[in-house]
């Protein structure tokens, strides 16, 4: 196999795909804008989310909001890059697979990235009152935390399976020592490997990314809730190049992934700061 074999165009493909099926912000974002991302500094708009607003008739004239007043502008402000060497006898002897391996591994690091950004964003959900705290959260009182979420929510007209709830992997086992059933890779949501469950109108994703506050054998973590619609998320490889080494027989690949994200709907997200328990089962 050539070098050509490893291309701008391949590397940049298998980077989105496998963000798209491992990055949670992808799932639970809002990602529907419009504008171009080409580079840090780019800005994106998400149409129409703000509320239209209704008035009671007397009969005098009727005015009229703008469109554009309900468009909210997000800056696309957050880059990573990745970086990784293909040598020739790699590529001559096993040349997909060490491709890809390499290219998903990087794959793997950005969503990470971004996630640990997408969920950064807890402060926000923190300002708009709707905060919920369990200084000893275990099997028996997980539910009722994920019900006064639901509560808000429901105060906000969230609907019922427009709403997703993410948790880390030790509320996960409170809920399923809770009942609640887990799937991997449901095709509603992708392919990634992604746990996920269906319950009380929430679409519940796992995810060892949310903030916390504690430490990994005591952590405090910042449980965040909310609808479609309450983060606004665009991301883009924007820079994807293969380049002959040198002074080595191999491929350098590097690219730049640009991104951004920010609450478009403040009063949509809930949080819910968890202390770990041990389970009482």
């Amino acid at each position: 196999m050539g070098a050509s074999a490893l291309t701008p165009a391949i590397t940049a493909a298998t980077i989105l795909r496998v963000l798209e099926d491992n990055l949670v912000a992808n799932k639970i974002c809002n990602k529907d804008y419009t504008g171009e991302i080409k580079q840090k500094g780019d800005r994106v708009t998400f149409p129409g989310l703000e509320e239209v607003s209704v008035g009671s008739y007397t009969g005098a004239d009727i005015t009229y909001a703008a469109i554009q007043s309900g468009d909210l502008t997000m800056l696309i402000d957050q880059q990573k890059y990745y970086s990784f060497a293909v040598t020739d006898i790699e590529q001559a002897q096993d040349m997909l697979s060490k491709k890809n391996s390499q290219i998903k591994n990087a794959a793997y690091q950005l969503s990470k990235a971004v996630d640990e950004y997408v969920f950064g964003l807890y402060a926000q959900a923190q300002a708009n009152a709707a905060a919920i705290t369990d200084a000893s959260c275990d099997d028996d009182s997980i539910i009722g935390d994920i019900a006064l979420l639901g509560r808000y929510l429901d105060e906000n007209n969230v609907p019922d399976g427009q709403r997703w709830l993410a948790i880390p992997p030790w509320v996960k086992m409170h809920l399923i020592l809770a009942g609640v059933e887990f799937q991997i890779n449901n095709g509603q949501h992708g392919t990634g490997g992604m746990d996920i469950a269906k319950e009380w109108g929430f679409d519940i994703f796992v995810s060892n990314n949310l903030y916390n506050s504690g430490s990994a054998a005591a952590p405090v973590h910042s449980v965040m809730a909310g609808s479609y619609n309450a983060i606004g998320f665009a991301d883009q490889v924007t820079k994807n190049e293969v380049l002959r080494s040198p002074t080595k027989f191999q491929d350098n690949c590097r690219g730049l992934y640009t991104f951004g994200a920010k609450v478009v709907k403040p009063k949509e997200l809930a949080l819910a700061t968890l202390t770990y328990s041990a389970p009482t089962l």
